[in-house]
């Protein structure tokens, strides 16, 4: 396939499911590629910033923060993150993206591995191969799963006939074939692009060559207000960041047993409320130590930082490790819980547990990450691993000989055939 690819991708209106893809979407076109990318108006302008064309579909603004299906939760059942794919992004996106690229031809899919099942319905409407972008670490059970499967309750077999009614439904409209309920969230694709490396990547050894462990898409983002990390040093010589993800960061409970736990700790510690956080409240208790600001050029950021507080997000983790800095993770919903235990287990943080905080305990975390060289060096081991897995251009180069490769063959065997 020496002539130009047209590119279709498709991933899920979320920021830590676009912001992964962009280094790869910008990457892809620079390299000649024609890439189409269906997403919402939401995320615009980054999207434009690659070079890629951006179609739109209808969709909530910050859906996954206010609509009940897609709310973030801590899935206590596999069926549960299933009938949130389902229901939540398979049935609303999936129909919304084949009408909105009606008529066009593409040589190969990129799809959101959220989407599950659904991005193995676009390939099959398209003809098309596909490559599943993998958010999170690659899950061999779905989200839920390592609660340890029970009994089918009554509350489990409702949402399992729910799931299958929508999936029945879904597969007659687009006359493709049912799957079993466990084959819908599973990494589907001809190739799977997970964005971290297999050190970091729980039992990477389950996972053959068709997984893709590039590390984190770093790309510099033209999107924040810094200041100056010179000043910071002035006042004292270490600092500490705290940031709780997009979705999460409205609780000012939690910005309160900040300021009570690390007010009188000679530390400078930067605090990203977010910019939709109203802080008025609390603006008479924001200790001396404390930059309190609605926003920070992370990256920027993390450069400056000796331990990063966090909700143990896979984009805020990994972006702490790319540049060697140990974690205080607090995880709330969803991956978070799997991703804080990894970084645990490897010994470059600790986990606090959300439902038990206490000023005492956060104060104690930090201390121990602070004063206890080993939670660095092993921040240093993974972050090593996250930069030597090739980043978006590897990503990239290997898609693209991926794809070039099997539309060869496929262009062999029509020739065979004649």
């Amino acid at each position: 396939m020496d002539t130009i690819a047209h590119v279709l991708v498709v991933i899920t209106p979320a920021e830590g499911h676009v912001n992964p893809s962009l280094g790869l979407v910008t990457q892809l076109v620079d390299n000649g590629e024609q890439v189409v990318y269906v997403c919402t108006e939401e995320y615009r302008s980054r999207i434009e910033q690659t070079g890629a064309l951006l179609i739109t579909y209808p969709f909530p603004q910050d859906a996954f923060s206010h609509d009940p299906v897609l709310k973030p939760q801590e899935y206590k059942h596999p069926y549960q993150f299933t009938y949130m794919m389902v229901a939540g992004i398979i049935q609303r996106i999936i129909p919304e993206v084949l009408r909105v690229i009606e008529n066009q031809k593409f040589d190969y899919l990129i799809f959101d591995s959220l989407m599950g099942w659904g991005g193995t319905i676009l390939a099959e409407k398209l003809g098309i191969p596909a490559v599943c972008s993998i958010a999170s670490f690659a899950l061999i059970n779905p989200l839920g799963a390592e609660e340890g499967v029970k009994e089918l309750d009554t509350d489990t077999k409702e949402l399992y006939e729910a799931t299958m009614k929508i999936t029945h439904a879904l597969a007659q409209e687009f006359q493709v074939s049912v799957p079993c309920i466990d084959e819908i969230p599973a990494h589907a694709g001809e190739l799977k692009l997970v964005y971290t490396s297999r050190y970091f990547q729980p039992y990477a050894e389950k996972m053959d060559n068709r997984f893709i462990f590039s590390g984190p898409s770093i790309i510099p983002r033209q999107d924040g207000q810094t200041f100056s990390f010179e000043l910071l040093r002035e006042r004292y010589p270490q600092t500490v960041y705290i940031a709780m993800g997009t979705i999460l960061n409205k609780n000012l409970e939690f910005y309160q047993l900040c300021f009570e736990a690390f007010g009188d700790i000679p530390v400078n510690v930067v605090l990203s409320s977010g910019r939709y956080t109203d802080m008025e409240p609390l603006a008479d208790q924001i200790p001396s130590n404390f930059i309190v600001m609605p926003y920070i050029a992370q990256l920027d950021m993390l450069q400056h930082t000796d331990v990063f507080i966090t909700h143990a997000g896979m984009n805020s983790a990994s972006e702490a490790l790319y540049y060697n800095v140990p974690l205080v993770m607090i995880p709330l919903t969803s991956d978070q819980p799997l991703v804080a235990n990894r970084v645990e287990e490897l010994g470059a943080g600790i986990t606090l547990n959300k439902h038990k905080l206490s000023a005492a305990d956060m104060r104690e975390a930090l201390l121990e990450v602070l004063s206890n060289p080993s939670y660095k060096q092993q921040a240093c081991i993974i972050g090593e691993s996250l930069r030597q897995a090739g980043g978006y251009k590897r990503a990239a180069e290997m898609i693209m000989s991926h794809m070039a490769s099997f539309h060869n063959k496929i262009s062999n065997t029509k020739l065979t055939n004649k």
